[in-house]
């Protein structure tokens, strides 16, 4: 069965996260760090390979009136490079806008500490974004 995979891009580290086979519950996956485009599209092309996932969810960084920024292009041109790699992969957009917050308050409510643990707050910001999208219920 196929998954789902949810991407969380940011400018020093990837959050990820993978769906069950029943597109009903999201799992952060480990931090991807990475130094340029081309690694994190190879990285990420990895990770949905190894995980048998049929569409990848990238969340889009629009400001908060909508408007699409420098880091929502960078989203887009990693869609570009990743649809040169996985013809086969439906890729699609998804408003993230507020889910580092959240995640933030998550980790806050749980009393986890984020200094010290590279990456947390972006695995869990990826489970977010991914479970905003299984709830949508795009099957």
């Amino acid at each position: 069965m196929s998954r789902v995979l949810a991407v969380d891009w940011g400018t020093r580290r990837i959050g990820v996260a993978v769906s069950d086979e029943t597109w009903s519950l999201a799992r952060p996956l480990p931090t991807l760090n990475v130094h340029s485009p081309r690694e994190a599209a190879a990285a990420l092309a990895d990770l949905a390979r190894e995980n048998e996932v049929e569409i990848m969810v990238l969340g889009d960084p629009v400001h908060m009136d909508g408007r699409e920024g420098s880091s929502s292009m960078r989203v887009r041109q990693l869609v570009e490079r990743l649809t040169k790699i996985l013809p086969e992969m439906r890729f699609v957009l998804w408003d993230e806008r507020l889910s580092s917050h959240q995640a933030m308050e998550i980790l806050k409510s749980k009393q986890e500490k984020i200094r010290g643990v590279p990456g947390r707050l972006d695995q869990v910001a990826a489970a977010l974004l991914l479970q905003s999208f299984l709830d949508s219920n795009p099957k």
